[in-house]
């Protein structure tokens, strides 16, 4: 019996994390065994460590890399780990600049073919940002092609963040999204939140009875607003066979806190702001003073939310964005603490 893979998908600070969250926690009620594969950019494992904290979930991580590129002759190992656990059903999250169709290649290979199947491709778009992105990053060709691809391979695509933006915005996303996918369906929502019953349809605990086969995605409702249709049979820009690296301009830093130095939440966002023409995420565990709790960061367009967490070890930040210099980045890092 094939364990049912769902693979989530969509560009940096989309909200891949928090549907995961909302997946883990309903796959626990309906007493299904989960198995995890997270894939971060960064050197450190941010998200990853937010769904062991809120789940205990076991994640498989495949740290400071892309699946598609530097990290990707490491996936199949990483599926097969995954697989001898026997789980019932294996989410991955991918970074915000992979190609899905590299998980559905290696799906496609014989030894892991008759074990892993296919079951859904989800997708999640940034309404806040998705056409200021779609504008900024239109001379990376590789990663032009990376996003058509996010679209064009779901099966749903959730719109998130679309209460940050007027209907006028959603109308232009949705032409969007159809010019590149006009099958999906898609989800108006807000952090994340949709009905999970058609993504999980068919996916039993193993001793219960054998997997049936998955029914169409039906979601019924929404937050907000949704458009519906049938499964997608819209292809990326690559012609068949050819795979071409995520990302070129795109890259990872991260940003270690001196031992016992904290910093401000103004001066980290005032620190944002400075690289505001070339940073697309940042992310961490940092310290404040005066003694308060590690706060979790998560910085993405213009807005920064900030979280209590448990996290036990050196803070850090990572950042990602286009065309960062890491030696000028840390440089500047290093003159907050002076």
């Amino acid at each position: 019996m094939r364990i049912p893979v769902i693979t989530l998908s969509g560009f940096l600070g989309s909200g891949k994390t928090t549907l995961l969250l909302s997946l883990l926690k309903e796959s626990y009620a309906r007493g299904l065994q989960p198995g995890v594969l997270m894939n971060e950019l960064g050197k450190q494992d941010v998200d990853g460590y937010i769904l062991e904290e809120q789940t205990g979930a076991a994640v498989e991580k495949l740290l400071d890399g892309c699946v598609c590129c530097s990290r990707r002759e490491e996936l199949g190992d990483s599926l097969e780990l995954l697989i001898k656990r026997r789980p019932d059903v294996i989410f991955i999250e991918l970074t915000g600049v992979a190609d899905p169709d590299e998980i559905s290649r290696s799906l496609h290979e014989p030894y892991l073919a008759t074990r892993l199947s296919a079951h859904a491709v989800v997708t999640l778009v940034d309404a806040e940002n998705m056409l200021d992105y779609n504008s900024r990053l239109s001379s990376d060709k590789q990663l032009v092609r990376t996003l058509r691809s996010q679209l064009a391979l779901a099966n749903l695509i959730i719109v998130n963040k679309s209460d940050l933006v007027t209907p006028e915005i959603l109308t232009k996303i949705e032409k969007a999204i159809r010019k590149r996918n006009p099958n999906a369906e898609i989800e108006f929502t807000a952090y994340s939140r949709i009905p999970l019953h058609s993504l999980l349809a068919g996916i039993v605990p193993k001793e219960t009875k054998p997997l049936p086969k998955r029914a169409p995605l039906g979601f019924q409702g929404s937050p907000l607003r949704k458009t519906a249709a049938g499964r997608s049979e819209a292809v990326p820009d690559n012609a068949p066979g050819e795979h071409a690296a995520s990302f070129s301009q795109v890259g990872a830093v991260t940003l270690a806190f001196p031992q016992g130095k904290t910093l401000p939440k103004a001066v980290l966002e005032a620190f944002f702001g400075e690289w505001a023409d070339r940073l697309l995420r940042a992310k961490g565990h940092v310290q404040l003073p005066g003694g308060k709790p590690v706060q979790l960061v998560q910085h993405a367009g213009s807005r920064t939310t900030w979280e209590d967490s448990r996290y036990p070890g050196a803070p850090y930040l990572v950042f990602i964005g286009t065309n960062l210099n890491g030696e000028q980045l840390a440089e500047r890092w290093a003159a907050l603490f002076r």
